[in-house]
């Protein structure tokens, strides 16, 4: 009897620990958590996740001196060809130094919405991947204003997670940080000078930037924006609206899912 009474209590004990550690699992890694700018239903993936390839990003080496920087910074050698063997659609490579955010940037030629739930390795993941959008962005990061997409997850530190933290954190905005972009044609330095919450419409959709009175709009809008959280730096505000390229990095805002946060860059140096 005794026996009998000791299995079934381990039974229910067992059931109790499975049922909890569903539940953390659901309400970690649901849908309902995972925060970006989402512009229509997302196709359904059924590839399995798998951890990047750490073997495609080789070790810091110091730059040689940018003539279109006012300094030189310390550059990442990204082995791209290798990246592309892995996946095409990655185009590139973002790595803010000081951060914890240096990744792949992949676009798809033919699906706007595929890495909202696809890894830079084209396998099935909860937190996706930093891309663009082919329907509004070049590779090229020619366009006058590029954005890319991250995920902001309630769990983990990946893509875009911490990315307001940073941005609102004066001991790192201090450190005047640039947003370095790596392609296989060249590598772009961008400097931040407005990092905000900001509403949920799609910018490239309600803005075109190609007319420079309209891309002189946004940015007024923005460094109009005054609001707890917002960081601005009035060095690097684009001055020339037909000439100065930006780029904004958007995740969804801490608290807020229906609002995003964007930080604004502009370039500053290529080579």
């Amino acid at each position: 009897m005794k026996s009998k009474i000791l299995t079934i209590a381990g039974i229910i004990l067992l059931g109790v620990a499975v049922f909890f550690g569903v539940r953390f699992f659901l309400d970690t890694y649901s849908p309902k958590n995972l925060k970006t700018e989402q512009l229509g239903p997302v196709p359904a993936v059924t590839a399995q996740a798998q951890a990047p390839d750490e073997t495609v990003l080789d070790e810091t080496q110091q730059a040689a001196p940018d003539e279109t920087a006012e300094e030189s910074e310390e550059v990442l050698a990204v082995d791209f060809e290798a990246l592309q063997t892995i996946n095409p659609d990655i185009y590139a490579w973002i790595d803010i130094p000081g951060t914890d955010i240096s990744y792949p940037v992949v676009q798809s030629p033919d699906n706007d919405y595929r890495y909202l739930r696809t890894n830079s390795d084209g396998l099935y993941s909860a937190g996706g991947a930093i891309f663009s959008e082919a329907t509004y962005n070049s590779t090229g990061f020619s366009d006058p204003v590029t954005i890319l997409y991250g995920h902001h997850m309630n769990a983990g530190n990946i893509m875009f997670g911490h990315l307001q933290d940073y941005y609102s954190d004066p001991e790192f905005t201090d450190l005047d940080s640039p947003i370095m972009i790596y392609t296989p044609d060249g590598n772009y330095e961008y400097r931040v000078f407005a990092a905000i919450p900001y509403s949920r419409e799609h910018i490239l959709y309600h803005y075109d930037m190609s007319d420079p009175s309209v891309f002189q709009a946004f940015i007024e809008t923005v460094m109009d924006a005054r609001e707890l959280g917002a960081f601005f730096n009035e060095e690097y505000v684009p001055q020339d609206p037909e000439t100065d390229k930006v780029l904004i990095l958007s995740t969804c805002l801490t608290g807020n899912n229906t609002r995003r946060f964007l930080v604004l860059a502009t370039l500053s140096g290529s080579h």
